[in-house]
């Protein structure tokens, strides 16, 4: 198990693809920059245990800890219906280039808002909130490859 895959608690998948509900995942060009806004984060009262910064190689490894039978099916047709999956497949290639991942807990629209004011002067390459309606769209994703 990865440290990712401790710190989303199983929570991090939908019909086999990366989707972790309530939570704010951005993406910095490294590891150090990440680790700079989760400071940030903790210094504003998040707590320790509502958000972790990781590296590329952790990203790589939760990756290839969820693809399974079941999961590589559900990617595909993720990929082909143009959905989640597209996201993860970005992020994994932002990890192989040496990309930072921040990922925060935000149970509730007022804390989103809060992590993300926090983020946001951070300059994250991509950031994106899993909410139960959809994916929202922070910062970049659109025309990244």
């Amino acid at each position: 198990m990865t440290t990712l895959s401790a710190f989303f608690q199983g929570s991090d998948s939908l019909l086999g693809t990366f989707y972790p509900n309530h939570y704010l995942i951005a993406v910095f060009r490294s590891l150090q920059a990440a680790e700079s806004a989760i400071h940030k984060l903790r210094l504003a009262g998040f707590a320790h245990d509502d958000g972790i910064a990781a590296g590329g190689r952790e990203v790589i490894a939760l990756s290839e800890e969820k693809t399974a039978l079941g999961g590589f099916l559900m990617q595909g047709l993720s990929r082909f219906l143009a959905t989640e999956q597209i996201y993860a497949d970005q992020d994994r290639e932002s990890a192989r280039h040496g990309a930072g991942f921040l990922a925060v807990h935000c149970r509730t629209e007022v804390r989103k808002q809060a992590a993300w004011a926090i983020i946001q002067p951070e300059a994250p390459l991509d950031a994106r909130y899993y909410g139960s309606g959809g994916i929202e769209h922070l910062a970049g994703d659109f025309g990244r490859h």
